[in-house]
């Protein structure tokens, strides 16, 4: 049906349509560019049963100066007495003042635990596989690169959400320590590298270390 007016009956598009539709794209190119980071988690269905795939996620940085909330999981809290507690649940995350903290309920009441009360917390992924968190400077530390250990610089995320990570930590090839991710902690691994260097000095750290990894 037509649009009547007073002159004529008017059967094509409004005028406010097409600014509508532009406006539209325009979001939507927008928004291509956000969801081009990463793969939302899809459900695949196999002879023995349906599993869901987790997404594919782009790192980022973790930033001591704010709060972030991990996901919650089925984890495996083991404490120095060897005992285990099994407990859906998620990590609080450090600050600036406080370390890591993790809770779980029993009977009624609430229990609370820091990294260093632990000797490890664990939970089982999709392929039955451990992702182990490691107490580590007030924090647990779960490793990231977990399939490419032939990379010379491992990164750390204070989360479990590995397909998601929050890097805050690495660890040079054959070097016991672990150390926080900051400027001035990886700027002695980036001398003879001029590419990491100059990431460096835009504080693209990430960026940096994948750079190094690069190289020979």
């Amino acid at each position: 049906m037509g649009i009547k007016t007073n002159r004529q009956t008017y059967t094509g598009t409004p005028k406010y349509v097409l600014p509508i539709l532009c406006f539209g794209l325009v979001m939507l190119s927008n928004l291509s560019q956000v969801f081009a980071q990463f793969r939302a988690p899809y459900t695949m269905r196999t002879p023995g049963g349906n599993i869901t795939i987790p997404g594919s996620y782009a790192p980022i940085l973790y930033s001591f100066d704010r709060e972030p909330i991990s996901s919650r999981y089925k984890f495996y809290i083991v404490l120095k007495n060897d005992s285990t507690v099994v407990s859906k649940t998620k990590i609080k995350l450090r600050t600036a003042t406080k370390p890591s903290e993790i809770s779980w309920r029993e009977k009624g009441k609430k229990y609370t635990v820091t990294p260093d009360q632990t000797k490890e917390i664990y939970r089982i992924d999709y392929w039955n596989k451990k992702i182990k968190g490691i107490p580590q400077d007030s924090c647990w530390l779960f490793l990231v690169d977990t399939v490419s250990y032939e990379k010379r610089i491992r990164r750390y995320s204070m989360t479990a959400d590995i397909n998601q990570p929050a890097i805050s930590h690495f660890k040079m090839e054959k070097a016991k320590e672990i150390l926080p991710l900051k400027k001035e902690t990886l700027e002695p691994y980036v001398e003879g590298n001029e590419k990491a260097k100059k990431l460096l000095s835009k504080n693209k750290l990430l960026k940096a270390i994948e750079e190094l990894n690069l190289q020979d």
